[in-house]
């Protein structure tokens, strides 16, 4: 490709939406872009993400609607994406940094002969190009990355950027990808979500969190049952998901995810570096904590100084009793 401009973000539609790192990544790019900000998606029905796009200033959007695109496949999603890039010429390619947008990434950085930058949690525009920042190791090495040649195709940590409105009508644009049933590889029968009502961490506006300080295994109910009281996510710290107290998927952290809720409560939760860098960008946080001097009260908003195992049963029991008053 030549003449070469401007960001292309792939959008991940979410529960009728667009993910937050999609309109992250808009935001971001409206910042940085040096040509048109553009937006790609494939839906069953675009118009809800098109308007979307639009309001956080997208200036035009490829979209591709099709039955066949209610549910993710990677090659087909993949030729979308790579018929917006063959339309646009971004310089850089913004994925999500979830399992459907690294799959889509990694395709469309083979298919381009393109590098890959992976997690990026910065993005700055840098002598015609572009340097991100990356955690290593676990988090304990942050590095910046040029990229060599473009176009640049990168994923993006949810939670990491900031979410703007700037609306604007954007350009809206057809693309003719074939979604028959010999290109597809695979018939989607049934879809069954294991987690149904879970709410997911990277879009919660409100997350409760454990720590060591839960004590044992069992003891994680107490903030189960707190989240589900709340309606709110759940998350935990990196030293109970290496204990095997709970799945990975819900750590939070450098090496978990990255989170920027409403409200967040850290139950038992020292505030360690590595995992306030997963959360410090919640705007309301509440430690509840034995050690008064445990590193999570330096960046809480509100702490609570006492065993979570008496505190957080008594709030759940208080939620329970308001709701049911109201």
């Amino acid at each position: 490709m030549s003449n070469q401009s401007g960001i292309l973000v792939v959008a991940e539609p979410k529960d009728g939406k667009l993910a937050n790192v999609t309109l992250e990544s808009i935001t971001q790019a409206r910042a940085l872009a040096g040509g048109p900000v553009s937006v790609v998606v494939a839906a069953a029905e675009t118009a809800p993400y098109v308007a979307a796009a639009g309001r956080y200033g997208a200036d035009r959007v490829y979209v591709v609607e099709s039955p066949e695109a209610a549910v993710f496949r990677p090659g087909p999603f993949i030729d979308v994406v790579a018929a917006a890039v063959a339309a646009a010429e971004p310089a850089l390619i913004l994925c999500a940094g979830s399992p459907d947008g690294r799959d889509i990434a990694a395709g469309c950085a083979a298919r381009l002969g393109a590098g890959l930058l992976v997690d990026i949690t910065g993005l700055e525009a840098k002598d015609d190009g572009f340097v991100t920042t990356h955690p290593c190791f676990g988090g304990t090495v942050i590095v910046d990355k040029d990229a060599t040649s473009t176009p640049v195709v990168a994923t993006v940590r949810p939670n990491v950027f900031a979410r703007e409105e700037a609306p604007k009508e954007p350009e809206v644009v057809n693309l003719s990808v074939d979604f028959a049933p010999a290109g597809l590889l695979a018939k989607v029968l049934d879809v069954v979500c294991e987690n149904l009502g879970i709410v997911s961490l990277e879009e919660a506006s409100v997350i409760v969190a454990g720590g060591r300080g839960v004590g044992k295994a069992e003891n994680f109910k107490l903030i189960e049952e707190l989240a589900s009281e709340l309606g709110a996510a759940v998350g935990a710290s990196r030293a109970i998901v290496d204990e095997g107290w709970v799945p990975h998927q819900i750590q939070v952290g450098q090496t978990g995810k990255t989170v920027s809720p409403q409200l967040y409560i850290a139950c038992g939760i020292s505030g360690a570096i590595q995992h306030a860098a997963g959360m410090r960008t919640a705007k309301n946080i509440v430690a509840i904590n034995r050690d008064p001097e445990a590193a999570i009260f330096n960046f809480a908003d509100y702490g609570v100084v006492g065993d979570l195992l008496t505190i957080v049963p008594a709030l759940t029991e208080e939620i329970r009793k308001r709701k049911a008053a109201s």
